[in-house]
């Protein structure tokens, strides 16, 4: 029998909490000045004012506003809303720890998902590294990896397999997610990456990107994904407790 089990490791600065590489990178905001004068976060609005503050409390207060959502045109970008924040930034969070897919044997896919999010805010773009080798057994001085579809492809029930997409999936089981911008497309604008974006085809190569945001698109926002597995076994494929630490990294695009 093959025993396959997932397990991820978020490193957040020197905290280990459950999975994957934090790597932190953004752009300066632009703000509006001149040699006269000088605007941080311009509120249009029912009225607003970024910097209230004594020697007991600071405050930032809003009002209201006139509209949402994100605007550019060739010379310009622009940014509506409520207060928002003054400083660039880029969190990638894990929502699930561990992933256990089970035991795998000749005749069975097994399938497993895990899921995280990026948070930006006024970055250009981002995009998601997966880093890890693919599941590996170690037994003494033996060891064995199994194989990663390393070209887009459909799961072969009897053939050694290791592969992940981020979308829906219905072959070889229901499971998955397409990536969930929060709340909606508007506020936020990450995707699959090409390779990973195909419903029931899977991948998977070490530095791949697997997710990004389309170019010349802003990477503000949060957007939900799921990693979806799969693993297929072959009769030769050796049996073992079969192990990867998956190591994800997000960098911010310019």
């Amino acid at each position: 029998m093959l025993y396959f089990r997932a397990v991820k490791r978020l490193s957040l600065s020197a905290i280990l909490v459950t999975i994957f590489s934090f790597l932190v990178s953004g752009m300066a905001m632009a703000q509006y000045s001149s040699s006269n004068y000088k605007s941080n976060e311009v509120i249009f609005g029912a009225g607003g004012d970024n910097n209230q503050a004594s020697a007991s409390y600071n405050a930032g207060v809003s009002a209201g506003a006139l509209g949402v959502g994100n605007y550019a045109g060739t010379n310009y970008k622009a940014y509506s809303g409520f207060l928002t924040p003054n400083e660039p930034f880029l969190e990638l969070q894990i929502d699930t720890g561990t992933v256990n897919m089970g035991t795998v044997d000749p005749s069975t896919t097994r399938t497993g998902q895990a899921n995280f999010h990026v948070r930006t805010y006024v970055n250009t773009g981002y995009s998601v590294q997966t880093l890890s080798q693919p599941p590996t057994y170690t037994s003494g001085p033996s060891s064995h990896t199994l194989s990663a579809m390393t070209t887009l492809g459909s799961s072969s029930t009897g053939t050694e397999q290791f592969g992940i997409n981020l979308v829906a999936n219905t072959s070889p089981a229901t499971f998955g997610n397409d990536p969930s911008p929060q709340p909606d497309p508007t506020y936020a604008t990450g995707v699959a990456a090409p390779g990973y974006n195909t419903t029931n085809q899977y991948k998977y190569n070490v530095g791949d990107t697997i997710v990004q945001t389309p170019s010349g698109a802003s990477g503000w926002g949060l957007t939900n994904y799921t990693i979806s597995y799969i693993a297929n076994a072959s009769i030769l494929t050796p049996a073992g407790n079969y192990t990867m630490v998956q190591d994800l990294v997000v960098v911010a695009t310019y």
